[in-house]
């Protein structure tokens, strides 16, 4: 009994002891052999030296984002421009018989005008040296306050630049009363033609050009003094009628080359209280027969 009570507390001091040297031995060993943790995935730049010397550790960066530019949008492709619908065939229509039967009666007949779709379809007079007598007197010489057609006796209707031919305005629409339409574009572009015809021959003209003018000496465009012309000359006449056009319907691409002019000037009065101003259509040939 007595050594079993020894025992116990034998026991006791064992089992403290070898506590203590467990301790002991788990303290040298964590010591002795020190562990170093890093947080999973983290990235350490640690401070470099190179030659050149000490370089600042690199912070990681996202790759740049290129820039991208928006594509351009296509330009439009160019609308052509529509090609001009070719006008009809004019068939000019004057009877040479009829001309020649006027001047056999009258040999100052020289011609004839003709406008399609209006009452202008007469003989043209001239009477050399003189610009008023067919003022007032018919193409047979009777008097008449009508007149008659005519040109100006400077020019040749076969051979001129420019054929000045004058008309009265008559209130009754007879005579050259018709030119003053040609201020209304609509009515223009459906009678852009006027017929001449001479012993010989007969020409086409186009008109090109409807204007409302001085015609007195001292006007600024003296078209009338336009009648042969030479390179000058055909410049500054074309160009004045440009300028000073009320209708223009030309298109100055075909107008005549500057060594070919042949154009027709057809003159009326206005009416009006200016009894100096004129209504004058300008014309270009297009074809000789």
């Amino acid at each position: 009994m007595k050594k079993n009570l020894f025992m116990i507390p034998v026991s006791i001091l064992l089992l403290f002891a070898a506590l203590i040297c467990f301790g002991l031995l788990y303290l040298s060993w964590h010591f002795t052999f020190p562990t170093k943790t890093v947080t999973a995935f983290a990235e350490v730049n640690e401070p470099m030296m190179t030659r050149a010397g000490y370089v600042e550790p690199t912070q990681p960066t996202e790759p740049p984002v290129e820039e991208t530019q928006p594509e351009p949008e296509p330009e439009p492709e160019p609308v052509p421009e529509p090609e001009p619908v070719p006008e009809a065939p004019y068939y000019m229509s004057l009877d040479m018989n009829q001309l020649a039967s006027y001047h056999n009666s009258n040999p100052e007949v020289v011609g004839w005008v003709k406008v399609s779709g209006t009452v202008i379809n007469y003989p043209i007079m001239q009477k050399q040296g003189d610009n008023n007598y067919y003022v007032d007197h018919s193409w047979n010489g009777a008097w008449n306050h009508a007149g008659a057609i005519f040109a100006d006796w400077r020019c040749r209707l076969e051979a001129s630049d420019n054929t000045l031919v004058y008309g009265h305005n008559m209130g009754n629409g007879s005579m050259f009363h018709a030119i003053k339409n040609y201020k209304s574009s609509a009515w223009g572009n459906s009678h852009k033609y006027i017929e001449v015809a001479t012993l010989q021959h007969r020409y086409l003209y186009r008109v090109f050009s409807c204007n409302v003018l001085y015609g007195e000496a001292g006007a600024k465009f003296e078209y009338w003094n336009f009648i042969e012309m030479n390179r000058t000359d055909y410049k500054n006449f074309v160009n004045n009628i440009i300028n000073t056009a009320t209708v223009f319907y030309g298109d100055t691409r075909h107008l005549p080359r500057v060594n070919d002019n042949k154009f027709i000037t057809l003159q009326t009065c206005n009416s009006g209280a200016n009894d100096g101003i004129r209504c004058v259509v300008f014309a270009y040939l297009v074809e000789e027969r």
